[in-house]
């Protein structure tokens, strides 16, 4: 079977651990070979990673612009800062090779809607990396939700509380010290939580207003958010989200990232589920998802656990190789909805529509 080339633009921790590693597969130690994609090259402007990514096998290029001009390379992953990805995405789909975004796709709805409007006139897959909807567990309560198991759903509650750049060091990282990339904990985290109600629910967000938390970290992005939304269905939804939020242990810090969804017969909290965990046996900590329907709990098991990024590769790859590419419209309404929650907060909670 012909599998896609890709290269990546961006080789940091996520792009090393998650997205090499996992999503195609390159931990020899823990995965087979993936089946439809094959990551062939990497660049970071960090020379240094050089070393990280060919201990995978993976090439390095001297810079991100060889690898677009690489005609053996079918797709390219980018997974550098957040104020380079439309740049980068956007060069990208103009040499045709098609595109996986981390996200978000991008920092401003003009650059966004660009790169959505190029992939669409050059007919190349667009895709963003939104790996939890891939998530078995995940998958499991949506089907559970769509089954009227809850009864009438009224509400979700979404949380991604947790500390990050309290530091010195993580204080003065791209995410942290720049307002401009978004890498707070709304366009970090809470975009998550955004894709994640709509894809529980089966519903899109049609409104949303939003308040900044109290600030006692001394970082430059906002301390953490409060968000209020709705979705299309008329369901109602809250999103907390926090880089200054001790948990104490590993175990309460990745347990915490997760959500309660409340209906008329009972309701479902899952634990440790709004992570970068698949529910494999060897990670950190186990993945819960609980049933409290009828006066009766219950845990709610997978029949199986497939990786979050090697599915969300392979849904990219399946798209290029079935000819039907990705549109990126998910990224075009997940940048709205970062954007509108930063300009509601500013305005002291606004209702902003969809």
């Amino acid at each position: 079977m012909k599998k896609i080339r890709y290269g990546m633009i961006g080789f940091g921790g996520i792009g090393e651990n998650r997205i090499a590693k996992e999503g195609f597969a390159l931990d020899r130690g823990r995965f087979g070979k993936h089946p439809v994609a094959d990551l062939v090259v990497a660049w970071d402007p960090n020379p240094a990673r050089e070393e990280a990514a060919k201990a995978l096998g993976v090439g390095w290029s001297t810079t991100g612009e060889a690898i677009l001009d690489d005609p053996t390379i079918d797709a390219v992953v980018i997974a550098s800062n957040n104020r380079t990805h439309a740049q980068w995405g956007k060069a990208a789909l103009e040499k045709g090779k098609h595109v996986l975004l981390e996200k978000p796709a991008g920092v401003n709805r003009k650059e966004v809607k660009e790169l959505y409007e190029l992939a669409k006139a050059k007919g190349l897959s667009l895709g963003v990396d939104h790996m939890m909807t891939k998530n078995e567990y995940n998958i499991l309560a949506r089907d559970l939700i769509e089954k009227g198991e809850l009864g009438d759903v009224s509400s979700i509650v979404l949380h991604m509380e947790f500390d990050y750049g309290l530091t010195p060091a993580e204080a003065a990282s791209w995410r942290c010290n720049d307002p401009l990339e978004l890498g707070g904990p709304i366009g970090d985290v809470g975009s998550h939580c955004f894709y994640m109600a709509e894809f529980l629910l089966g519903s899109k967000i049609s409104e949303l207003s939003c308040v900044y938390t109290p600030k006692t970290a001394t970082f430059n992005v906002e301390a953490g958010a409060y968000i209020k939304f709705k979705l299309e269905s008329g369901v109602e939804g809250v999103a907390r989200v926090a880089f200054d939020q001790r948990r104490g242990s590993l175990d309460g810090t990745l347990k915490n990232l997760g959500y309660e969804v409340y209906g008329t017969k009972g309701f479902i909290e899952g634990k440790g589920v709004m992570f970068q965990l698949s529910g494999h046996d060897d990670e950190p900590v186990a993945l819960s998802l609980t049933a409290h329907i009828g006066g009766e709990v219950g845990e709610l098991v997978p029949a199986q656990i497939t990786n979050i990024y090697a599915s969300q590769v392979a849904e990219h790859a399946q798209s290029i190789l079935d000819k039907r590419p990705l549109s990126g419209e998910g990224a075009v309404r997940n940048l709205e909805q970062i954007l509108l929650s930063h300009e509601s907060a500013q305005e002291g909670g606004s209702l902003k529509k969809m």
